[in-house]
């Protein structure tokens, strides 16, 4: 039996690398990359998060759970587009970026939505601190509410527990663990498809 599985293990290498030397490995882990990493409207992220200092792939995990990448996109409670933003969020933000001809349609464009969202996101971290718990709470829920929480902590900082509204708590978990897996296959990505891309 130990044999069999040694022999398997063998010949599983072996196959391993001649996908690789072929280089259809690479291609079919790009292949699988497109389908599980979200990249749409990566270039509009990417841009915006080099303005705002914040990660893309912490951007990403958002938009991935409030909207799934869909741009119209509309909660039960009226929050709009990819980033979910609510209305009278989104005029305060225009006012912030002196936008005098803001109407709430332009939330349905990716790069209005995503650039509020992130300006949105910078402006909770200057406020509440880099602790990304504590700006998803408020993003959810409302600095107000997260003031309120941090208040009864004694804490500058959130707590999964101390977070007392389910939909935020749940928001918060799904962020977090989807930026998790987007770092990790990053960090993936970058040792293997960089060493199958190096000339033999």
């Amino acid at each position: 039996m130990i044999k069999k599985i040694l022999i398997g293990l063998v010949v599983g290498v072996v196959g391993l690398g001649l996908l690789i030397k072929s280089g259809i490995l690479s291609g079919g882990l790009r292949a699988m990359e497109s389908l599980v990493r979200p990249v749409l409207h990566k270039e509009i992220i990417n841009r915006y998060c080099g303005v705002y200092k914040e990660d893309p792939y912490f951007i990403m995990s958002m938009i991935k759970v409030e909207s799934n990448f869909l741009r119209g996109a509309k909660s039960s409670r009226g929050a709009l587009g990819l980033m979910q933003i609510m209305p009278a969020t989104a005029k305060e933000i225009s006012r912030e970026l002196k936008l005098k001809d803001f109407k709430e349609a332009s939330l349905a464009d990716p790069e209005t939505n995503i650039r509020f969202g992130i300006h949105y996101v910078a402006k909770l971290r200057r406020e509440l601190g880099d602790h990304d718990l504590t700006v998803l709470a408020a993003y959810n829920a409302g600095k107000k509410n997260v003031l309120e929480w941090l208040k009864a902590t004694g804490r500058k900082e959130l707590d999964h527990n101390d977070i007392e509204f389910i939909e935020t708590h749940n928001f918060v978990n799904d962020v977090l663990r989807t930026y998790t897996w987007l770092k990790r296959w990053q960090k993936l990505r970058g040792k293997v498809v960089t060493k199958m891309d190096k000339p033999t």
